[in-house]
């Protein structure tokens, strides 16, 4: 157990009578002291509110001012306990200090991304505060310099030793290039808000982010209409998984974060209108009869179209997070059911419905709008991993512009 306290430390009384206030922090029965510039009498201290007062024999300037201070330096305090018990590891009162001191130094990596994280947690940017949290956890394991690390020394030699750090953790490259995406950004924040030891020639310019492709997230149309007709006899919950994964499917690919976030308000009986969570973007669904029947099947008095998340004490994220490992579960079942080749989660849908659009001959600019992305590049992403059979059929027939068919001999079949 933590305890922070404020008080007067009336060990060290000053001549004309004033006591240092100061920070108490208790960690594993030791006790340390972190100083404040402040001095005040005892009549001027209220211990049980721990906020200064002004009295008629003492006036105080900026009152105010002061409790403010006492206030900020709390969050700041409780906040660095949190970060070291996010690291799941074992830590001293004296690195209860450290991270302290760290924290208020925006040219340590450490300070600086910790600002960032708490912003993005007011914001309600949880995922993207995950993110950052779990790329800020790597860089304080590395080599233990992590607290220490300063924007002057985020060199092209420290990032070469850091990547070489992820590789023999055996981190997948694809890990490794979101690290370094995450870091780059940091980066260049730091630098744009003037921090000291950033500089405009970035260390990322000349680092290569190598990722590998990943795997074939689309199925095919053959493997769509096998999830849409099959018949559950009792399982509720791989109904319910195939209902939400065919609605996403015939949404656009709309993300799960988005279906479960969904309400009553934002469809009408021509459309369904919804903003991105991920992009801010807004995106208009003309109604249609498949959307219509699933809408029709869970209708309910909730304000959810499908009451996934509850008013529990439990953050929304996690509630999230959690009904998204629940779901895919549910997929990965459903998938084992009918023999399909590919893992079945729910970002499936949303890449099966770029590919089909893909194939029916729609532009690329058209299936990025659909999807909601911000740029053609992201698309371009979901497309890079079609099926072989796309490029093997439009290969052939370019071919077979150029050749006899008549002169075609059989192929010889080994006995």
């Amino acid at each position: 157990m933590t305890s922070v306290k404020v008080q007067l430390n009336k060990s060290r009384a000053l001549n004309n009578k004033t006591y240092p206030l100061v920070f108490q922090i208790i960690h594993e029965r030791k006790k340390r002291v972190l100083p404040t510039p402040y001095h005040f009498q005892a009549c001027n201290f209220d211990p049980e509110k721990s906020l200064v007062v002004s009295r008629r024999s003492s006036r105080i300037l900026d009152v105010d001012k002061v409790n403010m201070h006492i206030e900020k330096q709390l969050i700041v305090i409780n906040d660095s306990i949190k970060r070291l018990e996010v690291l799941n590891q074992k830590f001293t009162v004296d690195d209860i200090l450290v991270m302290h001191e760290y924290r208020l130094d925006r040219s340590l990596v450490v300070s600086f991304m910790n600002q960032l994280i708490t912003q993005l947690n007011a914001e309600g940017r949880m995922g993207t505060m995950n993110a950052y949290q779990s790329t800020l956890n790597k860089v304080i394991a590395f080599q233990d310099s992590g607290y220490k690390l300063y924007f002057s020394n985020m060199n092209v030699h420290w990032l070469n030793q850091f990547i070489s750090s992820l590789t023999q953790e055996c981190v997948r490259p694809n890990t490794i290039a979101f690290y370094l995406r995450i870091l780059r950004a940091v980066y260049n924040r730091a630098y744009k808000e003037g921090v000291v030891g950033s500089s405009v020639i970035s260390p990322f310019n000349t680092i290569q982010i190598k990722t590998t492709k990943t795997t074939k997230r689309a199925v095919d149309l053959v493997s769509m209409q096998k999830i849409a007709d099959i018949k559950f006899d009792k399982s509720k919950k791989l109904e319910f998984a195939r209902d939400l994964f065919m609605f996403s499917y015939y949404c656009r690919g709309m993300p799960f974060v988005d279906i479960v976030n969904l309400t009553w308000d934002n469809i009408t009986d021509t459309e369904i209108r919804y903003v991105r969570r991920k992009t801010k973007q807004p995106l208009c669904i003309r109604m249609t009869e498949p959307i219509q029947q699933l809408l029709e099947k869970y209708r309910s008095e909730s304000k959810s179209v499908f009451p996934i998340l509850n008013n529990s004490e439990v953050s929304v994220y996690k509630q999230y997070r959690s009904a998204l490992k629940l779901h895919n579960r549910h997929l990965k079942e459903l998938g084992e059911r009918l023999d399909l080749q590919s893992p079945l989660t729910s970002y499936v849908a949303r890449h099966s419905w770029a590919t089909m659009a893909k194939r029916s001959g729609v532009p690329v600019s058209v299936i990025s709008e659909g999807l909601g992305h911000s740029s053609e590049k992201i698309t371009y992403t979901y497309l890079a991993a079609l099926d072989r059979s796309v490029i093997d059929d439009a290969n052939e027939s370019i071919s077979n512009l150029c050749f006899k068919i008549d002169n075609r001999k059989p192929i010889q079949k080994n006995k």
